[in-house]
């Protein structure tokens, strides 16, 4: 277990957090669009999200303590989106 701790590389976290955050704000891109019949649109952020996932997958395969960064990630990704999403609701 504490192998696993020492082998984590702070920059790696750091990626895996941001490709997460990411990879959740591009899944609200892909619901709206997949909403708006947008197929080429929806196509294109899909394949984004599936490579963004997938890079992280082999990330954390290696080493499961960069799930933690993956959450945090996907956490902040949601929070951010919604929060931006609402703000503009206000403006509107």
């Amino acid at each position: 277990m504490f192998d696993l701790i020492s082998n984590i590389n702070v920059v790696e976290a750091i990626l895996i957090f941001l490709a997460t955050t990411a990879s959740d704000i591009l899944w609200v891109f892909y619901i709206r669009r997949t909403g708006e019949g947008k197929a080429v649109a929806a196509a294109a952020f899909s394949a984004s999200i599936v490579l963004l996932g997938g890079l992280v997958v082999l990330a954390y395969v290696g080493n499961t303590w960069y799930l933690i960064p993956a959450a945090f990630g996907a956490f902040v990704g949601t929070l951010i989106t919604i929060k931006f999403d609402l703000r503009n609701k206000k403006f509107k």
